[in-house]
């Protein structure tokens, strides 16, 4: 698993879960600005959601120290870091790390380096501090297929 997520693209969380104790593994899909807009409450909106054209990826983190997600609408950026850039941003300090440092017995020693990866997605955040970096898939495009069919 070598693949990257992209950069120009939104991205929408499909699934969260753990298939193995202590492994979590996430499932994104691309999202796109629809071509017409809809009136909504706050006027005229694009809806940004999933069409044929769009991939999927599976993002696994084996052995993960801790994982937080929050609703985007409550997200507030920590002093000095930068918005926008690629959907998965490697932190090594952040109040997350200092929080997960803090309220457990992980250290760099062991299990070893901490590291803080934000996930940035069009609903979520996701927050998830390990050792090892996540492996990401691109996944093929029957089970893209499958996951477009069932989000309609």
């Amino acid at each position: 698993m070598s693949d990257s997520l992209p950069d120009d693209v939104s991205l929408s969380m499909y699934a969260i879960g753990e298939p193995r104790n202590n492994d979590l593994r996430v499932v994104v899909v691309e999202a796109k600005p629809a071509s017409e807009p809809v009136q909504g409450v706050l006027g005229l909106a694009t809806p940004i959601r999933p069409d044929e054209t769009c991939r999927a990826y599976e993002i696994v983190w084996s052995g993960y120290v801790a994982y937080n997600v929050r609703n985007e609408s409550y997200f507030r950026a920590e002093p000095g870091e930068a918005l926008g850039g690629p959907p998965l941003a490697v932190r090594t300090a952040s109040a997350y790390l200092a929080h997960v440092r803090a309220s457990t017995f992980a250290t760099d020693d062991y299990p070893g380096v901490l590291t803080h990866w934000r996930l940035y997605l069009e609903w979520h955040c996701l927050d998830v501090v390990g050792v090892d970096p996540p492996e990401i898939r691109l996944m093929t495009a029957d089970e893209t297929a499958a996951i477009l069919a069932e989000i309609g």
